[in-house]
This record gives C-alpha cells, sequence and structure tokens, in this order.
C-alpha cells in the first residue's frame, strides 16, 4: 500500500491529513479553538493563529511540537513549523 501512495504522488497529501489532524490532538483544545489555518508542505507546518499572544507562545514549543507530531507520524515529515 505504501508503496502504491508513493507511485502516484500522494505522499504529501495524506501527510498534511495526518499531521493537520494530528495537531488539534497535540496542542489541545484551548490551542485548538485559536488556530484559524494549519498546511503543511514540503516539510513546513504553516500554523495560522489568531491570538498574539498564544502565538509568542507556541514560539518557544515549536521544536517539541515537531517532535511529538513526527513522533505521531512514525517518521520525520515537519521539518519546520512557521507560526503566522
Amino acid at each position: 500500500m505504501e508503496g502504491l501512495i508513493d507511485a502516484f504522488g500522494m505522499r504529501e497529501r495524506m501527510d498534511e491529513l495526518d499531521i493537520t489532524t494530528a495537531w488539534d490532538k497535540v496542542v489541545g483544545p484551548m490551542v485548538a479553538r485559536h488556530t484559524v489555518t494549519v498546511r503543511l508542505k514540503e516539510g513546513k507546518l504553516r500554523v495560522h493563529v489568531d491570538s498574539a499572544p498564544l502565538r509568542h507562545e507556541l514560539l518557544y514549543m515549536r521544536e517539541a511540537l515537531k517532535e511529538v507530531l513526527n513522533k505521531r507520524a512514525g517518521r520525520t515529515v515537519v521539518q519546520e513549523i512557521i507560526l503566522e
């Protein structure tokens, strides 16, 4: 199945779906409420947060969040988290 996913070029789209679904579970309901969009493209997870203080706090948590998301994915999918 994995080979089929790679053969049809669907890996990136499936990774995005997995990571964006995991985001709400990883950060919890309070942060998820303030998350407007979560997009993964070429290893960069772009997260738009509607609260400047929360965005600032998440800046300090980027590495830990990246590790947890990659662990849930079972491989390195997120190389960088960009907070907007």
